[in-house]
């Protein structure tokens, strides 16, 4: 079937209209702030990318004129925001005057291309630094006016629908509990009732035999007998009454469950869509961006029939747009460099769409380009002041490829229309986080790179681990909760002064949930801990919570307008019982758990043994072997200093005195068996005990460990601590 291009163009200009309409609402009030103060770093950062994703938007949707305007807007801002250049009077005019061109534009009212000329001169101008005045543009032309026959109805208010269908569905659980509570009151009349049929011959017999009664107490008996009659009788129509109560009760929630599951399905039905208007528009935009780059490729798309809800669709047009420019521009290589390197000309770009669960799918997006260069990442850090080069040096392979989400840093050797400000990917990881997902990477230099983003189906509900810590119940995304652990209170270590927990190969910092929130957190008991193993941004930490109280879907709620954003917390919900519960926001977490200062398991720590003044070296290039072994060593109470490879550890030696050395075996630049060599030929470390720890298990290499001089070889895939420890305690 023949693609139905000026189709696809209505449908393409309907969505960037619709997107641009939000963010020039927030460049209006951006910019009106400004009038009233001076410009914090926030607001011209805010700018920046409001500006930037309209660019992109519009060149998805091929609206050249907004494109040209925002780009020479685009490249002021960015003086602006590095330092450049002070914003003065002149270049806030200047910046209100281009947003109200830009609106103009949107409106689809004329500009005179002369007029339009001149401001993006004016801008460009301004950008270089140059006194500019201030263009004449003529007034703009009455917008038309809508067809009364037709009606509109933004998502805003099919928003405000689904929210007072999540309103009927709390009030449908409410009624569920009442009706529970009003059967319970009706049942709780029964063993009365059985009391007062088997009692009632007894009160008859009474009666009939209360003459017998001494004189003084007939009078005060048949009161009381009385008094039991009308009893009898309110407790009859309160029976009666409880009973009719809780019927009727038991049909309004009937009514209620039937009506509110019914409008939530409507609504939500009215959000979903198909992941093929994601797709919408994306194989045209791929190909022209490649026609730019000077490269050929080729697209695949699957998935396309997953439905998600809109919203969620709408934020990930621009994700997916700044993927795949960054994976024509970055990832694809040329044809003539692909073939150098054994590749076909045609570089290939896949986009799926999987349904993971049912409350939640993933978006990946992957080529089969260079991949994702480490080095020049942490040069760029390291040249931009975000990292030392100790600090780049030591840093790990995914912690490096997380550099690319920090704003202002990128690969590109320089700046074009198309990439190069190092801002896309910090807006993908905003957006990201704001929907309640996570990213992820995989990248091979020369093979390829793969992100993967996981997302819930629906921003009304998602799943939530549910927990309680210091007799306050929080609720956290599932999508960020890896495991939920239960490990003895031994299982903590201490790693560079930081509670830390081993699982799984790995060591893992550990914080209290109430240091990170700033509460009161409860002491450790005799029990068993209760943790949860998150992972944000591709790294992995563990929460110390007091119970876990299980997993249930939940209804967002957002915090109103006067708490938009709320450290720690992205929202509320209301569960079953009608407790209003916050749910936590994994990312901030994070931050403010390496923000936190010391924490209170410090105090709880045990006394170490007399293993203290002895002081290892451990020479380890994996990063996370490095992080274990020195974590059991200082957990025994040694003083431990780590090194990188084998040479890294033959200068330490030469410098610093230690009583034994740990090493692994395959290192770069020095491997383990010659630095063994080499301690042994020396005559000042020639008695230096040494241990070595490596995947090399045969008999050969072993032979190998032991001919060089080392006095322990212990294989890695089998080795427990012990071993480690016990062959330490032999050896010093």
């Amino acid at each position: 079937m023949p693609l139905d291009r000026d189709a696809l163009r209505q449908r393409l200009l309907a969505s960037f209209r619709a997107e641009a309409a939000e963010r020039l609402a927030t460049l209006a009030d951006v910019l009106a702030n400004w009038r009233e103060s001076s410009a914090s770093q926030d607001d011209i950062e805010s700018l920046f990318r409001e500006v930037h994703s309209i660019k992109g938007a519009s060149r998805a949707a091929g609206v050249g004129q907004i494109e040209q305007l925002c780009h020479a807007w685009e490249n002021l801002l960015s003086a602006v925001r590095h330092g450049d250049l002070p914003l003065d009077g002149e270049r806030v005019e200047l910046c209100r005057l281009t947003l109200k061109v830009v609106q103009r534009l949107h409106a689809e009212q004329a500009v005179d291309d002369h007029e339009l000329a001149q401001l993006i001169d004016s801008l460009n101008d301004s950008a270089q630094g140059r006194a500019v005045a201030l263009p004449e543009m003529a007034a703009g032309a009455p917008e038309t006016p809508r067809d009364p026959a037709t009606v509109r109805v933004t998502t805003q208010r099919l928003d405000a629908l689904l929210f007072h269908s999540e309103v009927l569905l709390q009030h449908k659980l409410e009624a569920q509990a009442h009706a529970r509570a009003l059967k319970e009151h009706a049942a709780a009349f029964e063993p009365q009732r059985v009391k007062r049929t088997l009692g009632a011959g007894a009160l008859r017999q009474l009666r009939d035999n209360i003459e017998g009664v001494p004189a003084e107490l007939r009078e005060a008996l048949g009161d009381a007998l009385d008094h039991l009659d009308w009893s009898m009788a309110q407790f009859d129509r309160l029976h009666f009454s409880a009973s009719r109560m809780a019927k009727e009760a038991g049909l309004l929630a009937v009514g209620m469950t039937r009506l509110s599951e019914s409008l939530v399905a409507e609504v939500q039905e009215a959000l979903l869509l198909s992941g093929a208007s994601l797709f919408e528009g994306v194989p045209a935009m791929v190909q022209d961006i490649a026609s730019q780059a000077g490269k050929r490729v080729e697209l695949e798309v699957d998935g396309a029939n997953l439905q998600i809800d809109k919203r969620i669709l709408d934020e990930l047009r621009s994700v997916l747009t700044h993927l795949l420019r960054n994976a024509v521009d970055h990832g694809l290589e040329t044809p003539e460099q692909r073939g150098l390197r054994g590749k076909r000309a045609v570089g290939r770009l896949q986009v799926e769409l999987i349904q993971e669960a049912a409350d939640r799918f993933e978006l990946r997006v992957s080529d089969d380009g260079q991949g994702i260069d480490i080095g020049r990442l942490k040069a760029k850090a390291v040249a931009a002041g975000r990292l030392t080069p100790e600090q780049a040096e030591a840093m790990g392979t995914r912690e490096a490829q997380a550099l690319i989400f920090v704003s202002g840093l990128s690969t590109s050797a320089m700046l074009t229309d198309i990439s190069g400000r190092g801002l896309g990917m910090a807006i993908i990881q905003d957006t990201v986080e704001r929907l309640g997902g996570r990213i992820e990477i995989d990248s091979a230099m020369g093979q390829g790179t793969c992100f993967h983003l996981h997302l819930p189906l629906s921003l009304s509900t998602f799943r939530a681990v549910i927990v309680r810590n210091a007799e306050r119940v929080f609720a956290v995304p599932a999508l960020a909760v890896e495991r939920c652990l239960r490990l003895p209170t031994s299982a903590i270590r201490t790693l560079e002064n930081r509670p830390s927990v081993s699982f799984e190969g790995r060591v893992l910092p550990l914080w209290p949930l109430g240091d990170v929130l700033g509460l009161a957190q409860p002491p450790l008991g005799e029990g068993d801990l209760t943790l949860l193993l998150l992972r944000v941004r591709g790294e992995r930490f563990v929460l110390l919570v007091e119970e876990l109280l299980g997993d249930q879907e939940i209804i967002v709620k957002s915090l109103g307008k006067q708490l938009v954003r709320v450290r720690n917390l992205m929202g509320a919900t209301l569960l079953g019982d009608g407790r209003l519960v916050p749910i936590l926001h994994p990312a901030d977490l994070y931050r403010s758990a390496l923000a936190s200062e010391a924490s209170s398991l410090s105090q709880q720590a045990r006394p170490r043994d007399s293993a203290v003044a002895r002081r290892l070296l451990v020479a380890e290039d994996s990063f996370t072997s490095r992080g274990l072994l020195k974590a059991i060593l200082e957990a025994a109470g040694y003083r431990v200093v780590t090194a990188n490879d084998g040479l890294e550890a033959w200068n330490a030696l030469k410098q610093s005195h230690f009583d034994l050395l740990v090493s692994d075996v395959e290192m770069p630049r020095l491997d383990g068996f010659t630095l063994t060599s080499r301690i042994r030929a020396d005559r000042e470390l020639a008695e230096l005990p040494v241990v070595l720890v490596t995947a090399l298990h045969s008999a050969e290499d072993r032979a190998r460990g032991l001919e060089a001089g080392a006095n322990a070889y212990l294989a890695k895939g089998g080795f427990e601590q012990e071993n480690l420890l016990e062959a330490i305690r032999r050896l010093l």
